[in-house]
C-alpha cells in the first residue's frame, strides 16, 4: 500500500498523529458495521490495522491517552451491542491505566492526566485495577491535593467509583483526615463533591461551614436524589440559601413527583425569577430550566393551599417562560379580567399618554431604562395574550352585567391615564376572543350589548382587526381560490343580518369582517387563476 512507504518516510509527528486518528476511526467504523454495503473486508481492515499500530506515537502516554476522551472509538473488532462495546472501554482503560502505573508510578499518571481529555475515567480505571491499600492511599491524597484540575478528576473518579461498594466509614474517615490535616480547600472539595448525595454528607458538609459550604452547594451535582422527601426539601432549601435559587429549581423539577411543600415551591420559583441567565447561556440548560418552571407551576395549580394572587406574581415573572409552554398565565389572566386597575397599569407601562387626550394624572417614573423596557416588553405579550372577558363564568357564558361593569371602571381609568383610545383598542382586541351566542351567531350577546352601549370606533376597529388575527394560519389545495374566505364572508354577513336590528353597531362590525374576507377572498381567486394560465 502507498500508506505503508509514506509511513517509513513520515517524520512529523503532527502529521503522523493525525493519520493515527484518522486510521482509527475508519478501523472502528467499519468493523461496527460489517455488514454494511459500504464495509471494507476484514483482510483490508487487518492491514489498516498493522499500519494504525505503525503510527502510533512512541511515547507510551500518547498511545493511551485518547482512551480516556469522553467518545472512543475502539480499532478492534466491535462487540454487539452498546453496553457490550463500553465493557470493552472499560477493560481497554483499566489495561492501559494500570500499565502507565506499573511504568512510572504517579508521575506517570500525573502525565496522562493532563493530557486526558475526562481525566475521571483515569480515576475509575486504576480504582477498578485494584491498587494495593497502601499504594491506593498515598495515590489518592496525592490528586486530591493536586493544584492542576485535571489532576483533581483522577481523584474525583476513584472516590465516585469507590462509593459503589465503600462503607460510609471509609468516607468520613476521609473527610476526618483532610479536616485534621488541614487540607486545602480545592482539595476537601474535591472530596466532598465525588461522595454520594446523600443527607450525611450535606450535614457534614455543613459542620465545615464557610466557603466550603456556599461552593459544594454552588458546584456539587446534587440534581438527581433518591424519592427521599426530606432529603429532597434539605437540598432544595441549601441551594436557595446558598444563592444558587436556579440549581433548586432543576432539582424540584427533576423531583416533581414528590410531594414538595407549596410554600417551598413558591420560594424556589420566586428566588430563581430574581437570578436571570446571563452571558453565554446554554441552550439546552435554559430549555430544561423553562420546562422545570412549568411542570412546578402545573404542580401548584393542582394545590389547594395556594393562593391566586401568589399564582399571578409567579405568572408575570415569568411570563416569556409560560409563553413558549402548554400552561398559560391563567391566573394572571383571570385577574387582568377583574381589575381594570391592573389593565390600565398595564397600558401605563405600554403606551405614552395621548397628546389629545386630558390627563392630570403623573405616570410612575421606572427604575431604569432597561427595567421600564422589560416591564413593556411583558406587558405588551400579556395583553397580546388576554382572551379571558370579563365576567366570564365556569360554563363559559358571560355575565353581561360585569363585563358592563368592568369596561366603564376601565375607561374610566384610562381617561384620567390619558389613554382611553389605546384602552379601547386592546378592549375590542381581548372582546374579540368571544364565544359564539346562544342563538349560533357571533359574538356572544354580552358582546354586542357592550359593543353597542359604549358607540366606540376604536372599541370597534380593536375587535375587528383582533378577529382577523385570531384566525391564524390556513391551508388550502393551490387551485382552491377564495373558497375558505367565502365562508368565512357568509357567516358573519349572516350574522349580521341575524342582529342588525338589536344590535346594529356589533352588525356594522360584521359586515366589516365579511367585506375584508370578500376582499380577500378575490386576492385568492385570482392567485389561482394565474397558476391556471401558467398551464
Amino acid at each position: 500500500m502507498n500508506l505503508a512507504v509514506a509511513e517509513a518516510k513520515m517524520t512529523d509527528e503532527d502529521s503522523r498523529s493525525v493519520l493515527w486518528r484518522k486510521l482509527r476511526s475508519t478501523l472502528h467504523r467499519h468493523r461496527q458495521f460489517p455488514d454494511a454495503d459500504w464495509s471494507l473486508d476484514e483482510p483490508v481492515l487487518i492491514t489498516l490495522e498493522e499500519l494504525y499500530h505503525r503510527f502510533a506515537p512512541a511515547d507510551p502516554i500518547e498511545r493511551v491517552a485518547w482512551l480516556f476522551d469522553q467518545t472512543v472509538e475502539l480499532p478492534d473488532r466491535a462487540s454487539a451491542g452498546w453496553e457490550t462495546e463500553a465493557r470493552d472501554i472499560e477493560e481497554a482503560r483499566k489495561r492501559a491505566a494500570a500499565a502507565v502505573y506499573e511504568a512510572g508510578g504517579i508521575l506517570a499518571i500525573q502525565k496522562l492526566a493532563r493530557r486526558a481529555e475526562a481525566a475521571g475515567y483515569i480515576g475509575k480505571a486504576l480504582y477498578d485495577a485494584g491498587l494495593p491499600s497502601t499504594e491506593f492511599d498515598s495515590l489518592l491524597e496525592f490528586f486530591l491535593k493536586a493544584e492542576d484540575p485535571s489532576e483533581r478528576d483522577v481523584a474525583h473518579g476513584i472516590v465516585v467509583t469507590a462509593s459503589r461498594e465503600r462503607e460510609k466509614e471509609w468516607f468520613e474517615g476521609l473527610i476526618e483526615k483532610a479536616v485534621a490535616e488541614n487540607w486545602n480547600e480545592e482539595a476537601l472539595l474535591t472530596l466532598l463533591r465525588a461522595m454520594p448525595a446523600e443527607r450525611w454528607v450535606w450535614e457534614r458538609v455543613s459542620e465545615i461551614g464557610g466557603s466550603i459550604e456556599t461552593t459544594y452547594w454552588r458546584t456539587a451535582r446534587v440534581m438527581w436524589i433518591d424519592d427521599r422527601e426530606d432529603d429532597i426539601v434539605y437540598a432544595v432549601r441549601k441551594l436557595i440559601q446558598m444563592g444558587v435559587p436556579l440549581r433548586a429549581v432543576g432539582l424540584a423539577g427533576r423531583m416533581r413527583k414528590s410531594d414538595l411543600p407549596s410554600d417551598l415551591v413558591i420560594e424556589v420559583l420566586r428566588e430563581a425569577a430574581k437570578q436571570p441567565f446571563t452571558g453565554d447561556v446554554d441552550h439546552n440548560e435554559l430549555g430544561m430550566f423553562r420546562h422545570h418552571v412549568a411542570e412546578l407551576m402545573q404542580i401548584l395549580d393542582n394545590r389547594d393551599d395556594v393562593e391566586r394572587d401568589a399564582l399571578a406574581t409567579l405568572e408575570w415573572n415569568y411570563l416569556e417562560v409560560l409563553e413558549h409552554s402548554q400552561r398559560p398565565a391563567k391566573a394572571l389572566l383571570a385577574e387582568l379580567s377583574e381589575q381594570p386597575k391592573l389593565f390600565v397599569d398595564l397600558l401605563k407601562a405600554v403606551y405614552r399618554k395621548s397628546d389629545d387626550e386630558d390627563s392630570d394624572a403623573d405616570d410612575p417614573v421606572p427604575g431604569t431604562p432597561e427595567m421600564a423596557k422589560a416591564v413593556a416588553s411583558r406587558a405588551y405579550a400579556l395583553l397580546g395574550h388576554w382572551n379571558r372577558i370579563p365576567g366570564t363564568q365556569n360554563d363559559g357564558s358571560i355575565d353581561p352585567v360585569r363585563l358592563t361593569e368592568w369596561i366603564k371602571e376601565a375607561r374610566k381609568l384610562a381617561r384620567e391615564a390619558g389613554r382611553l383610545d389605546i384602552g379601547d383598542s386592546r378592549i375590542g382586541h381581548m372582546l374579540s376572543s368571544s364565544p359564539d351566542g346562544k342563538d349560533g351567531n357571533w359574538p356572544a350577546e354580552a358582546v354586542r350589548e357592550v359593543i353597542d352601549l359604549f358607540h366606540s370606533k376604536e372599541m370597534i376597529d380593536g375587535v375587528v382587526v383582533g378577529k382577523m388575527n385570531r384566525r391564524g394560519v390556513t391551508t388550502r389545495m393551490p387551485r382552491d381560490g377564495g373558497l375558505l374566505e367565502r365562508r368565512e364572508e357568509a357567516r358573519y354577513r349572516n350574522s349580521a343580518d341575524a342582529i342588525i336590528f338589536d344590535y346594529p353597531r356589533a352588525a356594522n362590525a360584521l359586515i366589516r369582517l365579511a367585506d375584508y374576507y370578500e376582499q380577500d377572498a378575490r386576492r385568492e381567486d385570482e392567485q389561482a387563476e394565474r397558476l391556471d394560465w401558467g398551464g
